[in-house]
């Protein structure tokens, strides 16, 4: 079996971005080969195309979550089946088939559509991580709230009972609202607009953009023993924003699953792109002022 795989040599614009086909290895024990469906494009994956955020050497592979089905499993698997549709977090999810460890499948309930199941993993569980992390809170300040990881932290917030003030572009005020935060415009005058809406100071914020204008914005309005967590993995102008390792878990993305295919939690997808045309997703992630998420389909 043969997989085409999304990957770049050098660093750059989306002009970078190439396809590679190649032989796929014996599937290792403890393994499942997957036919992707859809896989999401997140931030990160930009920013480590362009060169941003190096974590890995050169050549580059892309892709952190997935949907598909299975199309093999080692002899004598439990639990699973050739032909079983999952999803989950994966290394290189941009592909038509990947490898991933059989104890990370979640099953895709057959209520969420391929877009919406490949998009969950990465910013689901990034938000569920960035919760845990600040603790027991009652009011939490979220910059870059209308993206996929921020609008479902606001949700997963206003679940725990947490007073929300989410920070997103105008066309965006709106859409947050409706998810239950207190939304407040970028831009010059952030602080101030910030104070106006919640008077005293927050307990805590959690920053999906980590420009200085969100730091600056934190370190006023947080209390001073607040958590200031961060996931943009930008250089910051104060040692009190701290990066938070993102933790994966399939029980709780299985949690999280069950409350979008629920309707309890609302998921936007609001861009689909072809497999074939992942450079013009990758344009459209570097743009930002996203709603939802972007999601390449196969």
């Amino acid at each position: 079996m043969q997989t085409t795989f999304l990957t770049a040599k050098d660093y750059g614009q989306p002009s970078v971005l190439e396809y590679v086909t190649a032989d796929m290895p014996q599937l290792a024990p403890g393994m499942a080969r997957i036919a992707v469906k859809a896989a999401g494009v997140n931030p990160l994956d930009a920013r480590r195309m362009t060169g941003e955020v190096r974590f890995t050497p050169l050549p580059l592979r892309f892709g952190g979550e997935y949907a598909g089905t299975i199309v093999d499993l080692p002899a004598g698997t439990d639990g699973w089946a050739i032909g079983d549709a999952v999803l989950g977090s994966a290394t290189g999810a941009h592909a038509t088939v990947i490898d991933v460890p059989i104890a990370d499948l979640v099953a895709r309930p057959a209520t969420l559509d391929w877009a919406t199941a490949g998009s969950l993993a990465g910013a689901g569980q990034t938000a569920m991580t960035m919760l845990d992390e600040v603790g027991v809170v009652k009011s939490l300040l979220i910059h870059g709230a209308s993206g996929g990881v921020g609008s479902i932290t606001v949700q997963l917030a206003r679940e725990r009972g947490i007073d929300v003030v989410a920070t997103a572009s105008e066309g965006n005020q709106e859409y947050l609202r409706g998810l239950g935060a207190t939304p407040v415009r970028y831009g010059p005058g952030l602080t101030e607009r910030i104070a106006r809406v919640h008077l005293g100071l927050l307990d805590a914020s959690i920053d999906m953009i980590g420009n200085e204008e969100s730091v600056q914005a934190s370190l006023a309005r947080v209390k001073p023993d607040g958590e200031l967590i961060d996931i943009s993995a930008r250089p910051h102008s104060s040692d009190r924003i701290r990066f938070a390792q993102v933790k994966r878990d399939p029980r709780n993305l299985a949690q999280l699953v069950a409350g979008v295919a629920a309707g309890r939690l609302q998921w936007t997808v609001s861009a689909m792109f072809p497999f074939d045309r992942a450079a013009d997703a990758y344009t459209a992630m570097l743009d930002g002022h996203t709603r939802g998420k972007s999601v390449l389909v196969f």
